[in-house]
């Protein structure tokens, strides 16, 4: 067996802001193609592989473990999800175990509620081009974030891909501590992350 995606598009959901994540991602996809030179990158995004009837979980456990990378949009509900959170930490227990970065971040929000671990990174700042109206990808603001933002992302994401470890089915998965993840509705920052 061999890794069936290149990335793991990570994203906290919303009806607000699904079409936003997923041009980003379709447009990531095309910069990423462009730099490692090939026709066909696959990213795992969730609505695009998880049919009606797939079970879900199971679907998530092994894209995690068939991803080279994972590239995670932050924003202050990302961390009040477990399964989001899951998802980040998963990596970042490969890359320790690896030895080798393999997260790419950015944040759809300024990061000021980020979580401790969060803010002890780098990302790299989307909020600025952050946006629910499905107008804003016919805007200049857009063509400056593909070129200044997204660009560059894809670039030292193609990085992070080509310097994956080699395939192994027993990557661990980490599910994260119901009492490391705040509820929605709370306030104030997420320790121990």
């Amino acid at each position: 067996m061999d890794y069936q995606y290149d990335v793991f598009f990570s994203y906290k959901r919303d009806p607000e802001t699904d079409a936003w994540h997923e041009k980003v991602k379709t447009k990531l996809a095309f910069w990423l193609r462009q730099e490692l030179e090939r026709q066909d990158v696959r990213i795992f995004f969730d609505t695009e592989e998880i049919q009606t009837g797939t079970r879900w979980r199971q679907k998530l456990a092994e894209a995690l473990r068939q991803s080279r990378c994972i590239v995670c949009v932050w924003s202050p509900l990302y961390f009040r999800s477990k399964w989001c959170v899951s998802e980040w930490m998963t990596f970042v227990r490969r890359e320790d175990l690896a030895k080798r970065e393999l997260v790419a971040s950015a944040s759809f929000c300024d990061g000021k509620s980020f979580p401790k671990a969060a803010l002890d990174t780098t990302w790299v700042d989307f909020s600025e081009f952050a946006s629910t109206f499905p107008t804003f990808w016919n805007t200049e603001p857009a063509v400056t974030f593909e070129k200044d933002r997204l660009r560059p992302f894809a670039s030292a994401l193609a990085a992070k891909i080509r310097n994956a470890p080699p395939f192994d089915g027993t990557f661990p998965l980490v599910e994260v501590p119901d009492d490391q993840v705040a509820p929605e509705g709370t306030i104030g920052r997420l320790v121990n992350v």
